[in-house]
């Protein structure tokens, strides 16, 4: 009887071996491939009749982004403050984050808006962050965020 008892639980062992290597399999990480970036905006600024922007950008994918061009709108208030429509050229490890700069003529009306909250006269400015970059590898990605801008207190002309 013992020595059928033996062969059963040695049986039942690879079985057990088996499946749970069944299962790992199953359950491995795959990697995403050509998820849409998080593009957020870090900072604004406005000097000298000139707005910088910072962005950061996380890559969501499991392969490094090549990004080569970034299209862009930014408005406020349902109110184009700038667009963008250039060179990026910018690389973003597998599920790292980026910071990115521009610099672009300032209009009236912008500096109107944002010269409106620097002087306190309303508290932030909803914003909506819409466009596309593209890659090396000829891909398309769209991005959009909403939020607010607030100024940054002791820095005047600097918002977030």
């Amino acid at each position: 009887m013992t020595s059928r008892k033996y062969a059963y639980t040695k049986h039942s062992g690879f079985v057990l071996i088996i499946l749970v290597m069944v299962f790992a399999t199953g359950c491995g990480a795959k990697i995403i491939r050509g998820a849409s970036p998080m593009v957020r905006m870090s900072e604004l600024s406005h000097h000298d009749q000139k707005i910088q922007l910072e962005l950061s950008m996380r890559n969501l994918n499991g392969v490094e982004l090549d990004i080569q061009r970034i299209d862009f709108n930014l408005s406020v208030e349902d109110n184009e403050l700038f667009s963008y429509n250039g060179p990026a050229e910018t690389n973003i490890v597998a599920n790292g984050t980026e910071t990115w700069s521009v610099e672009v003529e300032e209009s009236q009306s912008s500096r109107e808006l944002l010269d409106s909250l620097q002087n306190g006269d309303v508290m932030s400015l909803p914003y909506s962050l819409r466009g596309e970059i593209h890659t090396l590898e000829e891909e398309s990605l769209h991005f959009e965020y909403e939020g607010h801008i607030y100024p940054l207190p002791g820095k005047p002309g600097y918002f977030r």
